[in-house]
């Protein structure tokens, strides 16, 4: 069975939030928040508990952006990955030993070299369109083999 985690794209005025990955995949790369989705949740409850959980922040409001179909080569298995978007949240960001947050200006996170190339691919789709995202990532290995999105 897949398992569906939740993405949320957190902008405050012309900074994005990103999250350090400290386990499989991309340990040391930043990404923007991810979690995994538990039983009896719905993605958006698991979105807003995992951006409180992980960030310190809570989202007052969130949009859907789409779903997107992540499958390594390896593995064999697909996960499902619902795509969420917010400009409205409150609280400030926590960092700890095991989780590092910062704010990061939207521009250079395009040019900037420790972030996974999914994410510099998916950003603009999330931030510069309107529409309901879909498609699929597939990894061979930690390697981007394919990117096939559409709005």
């Amino acid at each position: 069975m897949s398992d569906i985690f939740t993405m949320c794209f957190i902008e405050n005025n012309n900074e994005l939030l990103v999250q350090k990955r400290i386990r499989k995949p991309f340990i040391g790369l930043w990404n923007a928040p991810v979690g995994k989705v538990k039983t009896h949740e719905s993605p958006i409850e698991a979105c807003k508990r995992e951006i409180q959980e992980e960030t310190g922040l809570n989202l007052d409001e969130v949009d859907f952006r789409g779903i997107i179909i992540i499958t390594t080569s390896i593995r064999k298995k697909s996960d499902v990955l619902m795509l969420f978007h917010t400009k409205k949240f409150s609280g400030d960001i926590n960092s700890s030993e095991e989780r590092e947050v910062a704010w990061i200006e939207t521009e250079k996170i395009y040019s900037y070299e420790n972030t996974t190339s999914s994410f510099i691919y998916l950003l603009p789709y999330i931030i510069e369109t309107n529409g309901t995202i879909t498609g699929k990532i597939i990894y061979d290995k930690n390697n981007l083999e394919t990117f096939d999105i559409t709005v």
